[in-house]
């Protein structure tokens, strides 16, 4: 585990250097990842299904901020469906329109993080999001992360249907269409389900993980595992949804992932805890210092 901190901590030297350079190198290959793989879960456009449009938005989006590469995932998603039907369509746009008018007018910033749910569902580590999230965003990314279901459950359900689409498309109206997608979307129990099992998880690991007491980060990943846990599982077996194997072992690999993120990023040294005491004419002052692990000593730095 020493070996993983010392490269820790010269990839941040690396990119403290060179972040300049580094970068528009991560948003282009963040950007050229989601858009490959939601073209090749609803590649439905043939002009869109082109490595060379998608490696062109990709590189468009390394010069913009992260939020770019969620607004080009849109395009992309609305494109794919317009080839299938008209009032999936009007559904997404109705809902993305929703989406940046309600959180990019309030919240700018983090909207990749909409982008980043999709995407952790794709790699079937969906529970990943919210123990990060509660450790490093706070209670806020909750609006995101929840936003980010939404997107999933929506590109999931066009994937699923997209063949019973086309053959509706050409007896029924758009407006008849619209009305059913909408009823049958936004009725997902199991949905509702995960959002919870994300806002209670990112709400139990945000408070945990900023007190003061020790191990705070190992006991605030293990209680928002427990609780995501408890959630999806009650919750799918009270409305028969979801899929159990499916959730646990997601759920598993989840943990040790942030598991390690938690070691890598917020390591510290509890034996080496020291307990201050500072007074002035009105107030106390009780401080309790925790120092970071360092990969090394200062005696191996000068050999």
């Amino acid at each position: 585990m020493r070996t993983i901190l010392i490269i820790r901590d010269s990839l941040r030297k690396i990119y403290a250097g060179y972040d300049i350079f580094l970068r528009p190198v991560l948003k282009f290959a963040l950007a050229f990842l989601m858009l490959y793989l939601l073209q090749s879960r609803v590649g439905f456009s043939s002009m869109l299904d082109r490595p060379v449009v998608i490696g062109a938005c990709a590189l468009l989006c390394a010069f913009f901020p992260f939020g770019f590469i969620t607004f080009i995932s849109g395009l992309f998603l609305l494109g794919n469906m317009y080839e299938v039907s008209y009032a999936m369509t009007l559904f997404t746009l109705v809902v993305l329109m929703m989406i940046f008018v309600l959180y990019y007018g309030f919240h700018p910033g983090t909207g990749i993080i909409i982008s980043l749910v999709p995407l952790a569902f794709f790699f079937k580590i969906p529970y990943l999001v919210p123990l990060i999230l509660g450790m490093s965003a706070g209670l806020a990314s909750s609006v995101p992360a929840v936003l980010g279901v939404l997107v999933w459950f929506i590109v999931k359900y066009f994937a699923d249907h997209a063949g019973t689409m086309q053959q509706a498309a050409r007896s029924a109206d758009m407006v008849e269409g619209f009305l059913g997608i909408s009823e049958t979307i936004l009725k997902n129990e199991y949905m509702y389900i995960i959002m919870l099992a994300f806002v209670l998880c990112i709400v139990t690991v945000s408070l945990l993980s900023h007190s003061s007491m020790d191990h705070a980060w190992t006991i605030a990943v293990t209680a928002g595992t427990i609780v995501l846990a408890v959630v999806i599982f009650i919750g799918g077996a009270s409305f028969d949804s979801g899929s159990i194997g499916g959730d646990l072992a997601g759920l598993v690999v989840s943990f040790l992932l942030a598991f390690l993120y938690e070691y890598i990023f917020y390591c510290v040294d509890y034996q080496g805890t020291e307990h201050l005491r500072f007074e002035d004419d009105d107030y106390y002052y009780f401080v309790k210092a925790v120092p970071k692990v360092n990969p090394y000593d200062e005696d191996e730095r000068r050999e």
